[in-house]
């Protein structure tokens, strides 16, 4: 028979790929092979100077140990790998050229190809030695961290900015959900979203978008203004970026 190939479906979206391969190591004695050479011992011994099985049978309970613990260790595996999908996490490898290759994201699916699981971040695929750490799937905050990109600015105008920023994350499953609101200050450059919630002014509606851009109106011709972008999870965790000042134009 030759290789195979079959796809489970389990809660919906995720899905499991399993690829079977027929495969027999025949340097290997199993219980089966062991439990065939004893009944055949036992089928042609001498009536007269039958065997002493006490040693088949203390070897066949060893077997029977060892298949259990190993059942074991492959069901517990494979629980692992199966946990795994819907979770972020970070792995490592290493390319054709020798550099290496990191990526942070949900695992969207795991598949068993000759008794190894591949997980794959969209699509990247690693193995389990390759995963180096896992996040708590309730904790999206270990990946943002707006302090480390920047806001920019341009079209700067008499009473208008338009602002840019980048997103604070690799992760694009969480990148997708994360809601940007723009808060302004004449008096200083508050950093702690505290501060910019309590003293500063929201510029516009909040925004959910792939493009991180936004005009901010209404302003003071000739005045010099503090920025400051306020990002959003799905969890409800709020995070500043680093804040920009900006010179508007005279009229």
């Amino acid at each position: 028979m030759g290789d195979y190939t079959t796809d489970r479906v389990l809660g919906g979206s995720k899905t499991y790929n399993a690829v079977f391969t027929d495969k027999k190591d025949n340097s290997t004695l199993t219980q089966e092979d062991f439990l065939k050479l004893m009944i055949t011992e036992l089928t042609n011994q001498d009536m007269n100077n039958t065997a002493d099985t006490s040693q088949m049978v203390n070897q066949m309970t060893q077997f029977s140990n060892m298949q259990a613990m190993q059942e074991m260790l492959s069901y517990s595996k494979t629980s692992y790998a199966m946990s795994l999908v819907g979770k972020t996490v970070t792995a490592s490898r290493f390319t054709v050229s020798g550099e290496l290759d990191t990526t942070t994201g949900k695992i969207d699916k795991v598949s068993l190809v000759d008794d190894e699981y591949v997980f794959y971040i969209g699509s990247k695929r690693y193995t389990l030695s390759q995963i180096m750490s896992v996040q708590d799937s309730n904790d999206v905050s270990a990946t943002i961290n707006p302090a480390n990109y920047g806001i920019t600015f341009s079209d700067v105008a008499a009473n208008s900015v338009k602002l840019n920023w980048e997103v604070p994350t690799e992760d694009d499953s969480i990148a997708q959900d994360l809601i940007y609101s723009i808060y302004y200050s004449k008096d200083s450059a508050f950093t702690t979203v505290d501060e910019i919630l309590k003293n500063g002014t929201l510029g516009g509606s909040s925004i959910k978008s792939d493009y991180q851009e936004q005009i901010v109106t209404r302003l003071e011709a000739g005045t010099e203004y503090f920025f400051n972008v306020i990002v959003e999870d799905s969890k409800g965790n709020k995070y500043s970026y680093k804040p920009i000042k900006v010179q508007t134009k005279t009229e």
